[in-house]
């Protein structure tokens, strides 16, 4: 019973890693998404904009906040289900 044990223990110990290495590939892709937000924000302050192009900023910002959003409900959703 031991042996089976230590079985199942390994192969949730798998899991856990692979979980772990998809999150952090995420939590990469998010950092990035994070940094552009950062740069338009940045360009924004510096830079006397037209309504048009406010609206454009505002347009990239928003898509990017729902991918850094998705990005990070889809790659903690194994781990939410182990516990």
């Amino acid at each position: 019973m031991n042996t089976t044990m230590s079985m199942v223990d390994q192969d949730y110990l798998r899991q856990q890693l692979e979980w772990v290495n998809t999150r952090m590939k995420a939590l990469d892709r998010i950092a990035f998404k994070l940094t552009e937000m950062k740069k338009i924000a940045e360009y924004a302050k510096d830079n006397e904009l037209a309504s048009v192009e406010t609206q454009d900023l505002n347009t990239k910002l928003k898509i990017l906040q729902l991918e850094v959003i998705d990005l990070d409900k889809k790659s903690r959703v194994f781990w939410m289900d182990c516990q």
